[in-house]
């Protein structure tokens, strides 16, 4: 009856929730093709399908471009976890796989350039495959990838050789892509004449540079090109052979022997003679192009969103990026800031006066502005896309919250500068790019743009009651972007794309009544994006990508006749206009080399520059003929996923440390999707450390996450090696049980709970007492939360156990918790932690907490409650009812892993006074910890590591076995 009513609690302490659409307990469905098996979330069918039909046919035409064609079928999960557009490629011998998110990019992204989005996605994806799966024609690497089942190409090739070449073969076969861009011409062409093309050693990746990490894409794909030009056609192929060839090569060597030559045999030499050659095409197009750039307002740095004025035209409100920190929204005053100018002129006359020979600063950029209100995001969600309100007091933004399962969804939200209050307007709509009612008199709607499941739809929201009006849309087949309602709120303006047309968005003008829509012709050849309407409401000013220039150019609204006038002739890319409500300027976004900068275009001051040609930085730019389009195919019904299919992969754990070891092998099932997982292991125990076998499960196919774990296991602390502070049997045993669990997660914008529920039924056999039964029942539970001020960011965990439970006919109870801070800044972090501990009842040694030991793929979470695990220190070092700990983590990025300074006790009972609770057992040194997974697509279960040295400084008693000593542990645990 105890064992029934545990089970009962424990289930009962799990509370159902709501099922979100792409959680692995949502309803999934699996379609096939010869090739390909897909799973994904019901919601999504209709972008699934469509995407599935062209699987076969991209899949032949990028084997026909690489020269390989890879057997193994590969698992597809379509999802859209952080509503963004990507994709990953799993080259993985004997089992890739893909995955495929559905949110398409809008035009001004790096993948904006598209005649469908799936169509690119999967190219670059499948090129991934087909490239890096092809095996090595070595004997012994061909035996050794049996083991890690890993192709010679991503072992040895450098990422922007992977990256790039898929980047080629994305625009090779697509005749779209990043290759045939306007804006990667723009981006290579402004590095180089600012001097700033990255070395080779920082073209893979360069995390501190911005868009340092997309120059593997761009930089890449634009070098091997010039590199397959020089060569001949077939040069890329002829590498890949060599790199997998049955003589073992490098891809420096194997590069020698495709493309060594004139300028040098490597791949490092010949790359410096590309970045020259850019370097003077850019700065040949720069000398015969008379720039029209407008005036620099403000110089900024890093990633920047699009600037939005003021109804009054007095502010302008800008997302400003930072590296390593939330983006924050900032207001600015439009008027001129002669408080800063009149300091700056008293700092250089007081200079002068002292020094009358020195020579005052030149003023080559604006005086940083002072803001007038900051929005700081103290979760670590950035707030974009800020638009002025009617009333010119409030901005609607946006957000990507998560969900309960951590899933972002965009959601609309009003900032109030002036009370700094920021109310959410919506949960979970999908709503980006919004676009309030520019009417006063009715002030409370707004559109935007939701994409959901891969479908895009324009849509009319009211702000108050959230009600929504569908404008056009929702479609697979058209993407739309950045809607913008016209000045008397009778129309609104947008880009759309259109799945077919090559690379090609356009302008849409719609009635609000009727729903009649306008298209604007763009200039031939162009591509059009980021609308924005003129105070009068008879001109659009919008970006324009033309010929690898993209420049702010006018629309006139009512003449469909009246050709566009370009208003500006950049070398970089002027991009998110936000014109003046005194229809004289329209200050803008200019690229550079460090970030967008803010600058401000006066109308009245236009002319027709001089433009110059041959500005292209790929030599294929513009010849690459349209591709041809993708045979579809008849795709069959699709089935439902149940359980999905197994998968096995051989798994390896364990730990190390001076006192003992244990080896676990085993193997890990479970599916794609992530709904269930098995693990069954055996663990080989020396020096008394436990052994035995385990099986254990997790289904996470219902909303809550349910658990069992079956064990064996053998425990001799007192064979350990090393000095023990108690020598007897008192803790060996050997026990088998089995646990039930349930699991509850919910997460919030910069927080999280954790609820878990277990019951326990072991069979004990102590060393020294008879063999007996225990059962336990355990709740444990954990809160997490982030606050980010200043660069710095806060956060503070807390948790809590209770364990009650009865060994033979004893009842006992244990419980405690912990809480842990931490500080963290750029490069360094301190964390404090704390953690208390007690119990009641009638307590066998081994139902007390133990220090030290570490635990054990083996033994489930509630076996081990009561095990204060401590790797580097025997199991049972010291044993108490009670306990308590403090721990001090510093990290330092110059330091391969945090220093800690850790100190323990343990004693008996309740003591009064300090005196009776015993000494500290005290640690400091160097510990790794990291927590890995799951992570289904790849067979992965959860992965828990410890990686550390320490030294003992001081120990209770004095007993001084343990003083002095150095001490080190390698753990390796695995879960479901």
């Amino acid at each position: 009856m105890r064992l029934r009513a545990l089970l009962l609690l424990s289930l009962l302490a799990a509370v159902p929730r709501a099922v979100p659409a792409q959680a692995p307990s949502a309803e999934w469905r699996t379609l096939e093709t010869p090739h390909f098996r897909v799973h994904y979330p019901a919601s999504s069918e209709g972008w699934t399908r469509r995407a599935a039909a062209r699987l076969e046919s991209i899949r032949e035409r990028v084997i026909a471009e690489v020269g390989y064609a890879p057997p193994e079928v590969v698992e597809v999960v379509v999802s859209d976890p952080v509503a963004d557009s990507n994709g990953e490629a799993f080259p993985v011998l004997g089992w890739p796989r893909l995955t495929l998110w559905t949110s398409p990019p809008g035009p001004e992204s790096e993948l904006g350039h598209y005649s469908d989005w799936s169509d690119l996605l999967i190219v670059h994806e499948e090129t991934h495959l087909v490239h890096l799966l092809r095996p090595s024609r070595n004997p012994l690497r061909e035996t050794l990838a049996r083991v890690a089942p890993v192709g010679p190409i991503p072992l040895t090739a450098p990422r922007w050789v992977m990256e790039g070449y898929a980047t080629v073969v994305e625009g090779r076969l697509t005749g779209t892509g990043r290759p045939n861009s306007d804006l990667r011409a723009a981006i290579l062409r402004r590095w180089a004449q600012a001097g700033r093309l990255p070395t080779y050693a920082h073209l893979a990746s360069d995390s501190s540079s911005w868009h340092g990490m997309s120059m593997a894409y761009l930089l890449g794909s634009a070098y091997l090109e010039w590199l397959e030009e020089r060569a001949g056609p077939g040069s890329l192929r002829k590498l890949w052979a060599r790199m997998t060839a049955r003589t073992p090569r490098g891809f420096d060597d194997a590069f020698r022997g495709v493309f060594g030559g004139v300028f040098g045999d490597g791949p490092a030499d010949l790359y410096d003679r590309y970045r020259a050659e850019l370097t003077w095409r850019a700065l040949d197009a720069e000398h015969r192009t008379e720039a029209q750039e407008g005036a620099l307002w403000q110089d900024l740095s890093w990633t920047s969103g699009a600037p939005a004025v003021s109804p009054d035209g007095k502010q302008l409100v800008i997302e400003l990026g930072r590296r390593r920190e939330p983006s924050r929204l900032v207001v600015w005053s439009t008027a001129p800031d002669t408080e800063a100018e009149k300091k700056r002129d008293e700092t250089i006359q007081k200079m002068l006066a002292r020094d009358p020979a020195d020579v005052a600063p030149v003023l080559t950029k604006p005086l940083p502005r002072k803001p007038v209100h900051t929005l700081e995001s103290h979760d670590g969600i950035d707030t974009t896309a800020p638009r002025w309100m009617a009333d010119g007091q409030s901005i609607l933004c946006v957000r990507f919250e998560p969900d309960p399962q951590g899933f972002l969804h965009p959601d609309l939200f009003r900032w109030t500068p002036r009370s700094g209050a920021l109310d959410r307007l919506t949960r979970q709509a999908d709503l980006r790019d919004p676009d309030p009612s520019p009417l006063t008199a009715d002030p409370d709607w707004a559109v935007a743009v939701r994409k959901r499941d891969g479908a895009s739809a324009v849509v009319r929201i009211d702000l108050k009651t959230g009600r929504e009006t569908v404008l056009t849309g929702p479609t697979l087949e058209e993407v739309y972007d950045r809607p913008r309602i016209a000045p008397d709120g009778k129309r609104i303006a947008y880009a759309r794309h259109t799945e077919g047309t090559v690379a090609a968005w356009q302008l849409v003008i719609q009635d609000l009544a009727s729903g009649a829509k306008t298209d604007l012709a763009p200039p031939p050849g162009a591509t059009v994006s980021a609308p924005a309407w003129s105070a009068d409401g008879r001109t659009l000013y919008a970006v324009v990508g033309q010929g690898g220039f993209i420049d702010l150019w006018a629309f006139a609204v009512d003449d469909p006749v009246q050709q566009p006038i370009r208003l500006t002739r950049t070398l970089g890319a002027a991009l998110a206009p936000a014109p003046t409500p005194d229809g004289k300027s329209i200050f803008f976004l200019a690229l550079e080399n460090d970030g967008p900068d803010l600058r401000v275009l006066d109308l009245a001051a236009l002319h027709n520059p001089k433009v110059g040609e041959g500005a292209s930085p790929s030599p294929t730019l513009g010849l690459i003929p349209p591709a041809q389009p993708f045979a579809t195919a008849e795709i069959p019904p699709s089935r439902p996923y149940h359980f999905g299919r197994p998968e096995l992969i051989p798994i390896l754990g364990g730990s190390g440390s001076p006192s003992g070891s244990v080896l676990e092998l085993g193997l890990r099932s479970g599916d794609v999707v992530g709904r269930w997982d098995l693990l069954a292991l055996g663990a080989l125990g020396a020096d008394g450390w436990p052994g035995g076998g385990a099986v254990s499960a997790v289904w996470r196919g219902w909303p809550i996450t349910v658990g069992l774990h079956l064990f064996t296991a053998s425990e001799n602390p007192s064979e350990q090696s090393g000095h023990l502070l108690r020598r007897d049997r008192e803790l060996d045993l050997k026990r088998q049980g089995a646990e039930l669990s349930a699991q509850w997660d919910r997460r919030w914008s910069a927080s999280r709970l954790s609820l878990r529920a277990s019951a326990l039924r072991e069979d004990l056999d102590p060393a020294l007492a008879p063999s007996l039964s225990r059962e336990t029942g355990a709740l444990a539970g954990g809160w997490s939360a982030l606050y980010r001020r200043d660069g710095r960011a806060l956060s503070g965990i807390l948790t809590g156990h209770a364990e009650w439970g009865w060994t033979g006919d004893d009842s006992w109870n244990r419980w405690g918790g912990a809480a842990r801070l931490s500080l963290d800044q750029q490069d360094a972090g301190l964390a404090l932690t704390w953690r208390r501990d007690t119990s009641g009842g009638t307590l066998r040694p081994f139902d007390h907490y133990l220090l030290g030991g570490v635990e054990t793929s083996l033994l489930p979470r509630t076996a081990t409650a009561g095990l204060i695990a401590m790797p580097g220190l025997p199991f049972g070092t010291l044993t108490g009812t009670e306990h308590e700990s403090e721990r001090i983590d510093l990290r330092l990025d110059a330091l391969p892993a945090p220093l800690f300074y850790e100190r323990q006790r343990l004693w008996m009972g309740m003591g009064m006074d300090g005196s009776s609770k015993g000494g500290w057992l005290t640690l400091a040194g160097l510990e790794w910890r990291r927590s890995l997974g799951p992570i289904p697509v790849i067979r992965v279960p959860v992965l828990d590591v410890r990686i550390g040295v320490a030294r003992v400084l001081e120990e209770p008693f004095a007993l001084e076995v343990l003083d002095g000593d150095f001490r080190w542990w390698v753990v390796a645990v695995w879960r479901p």
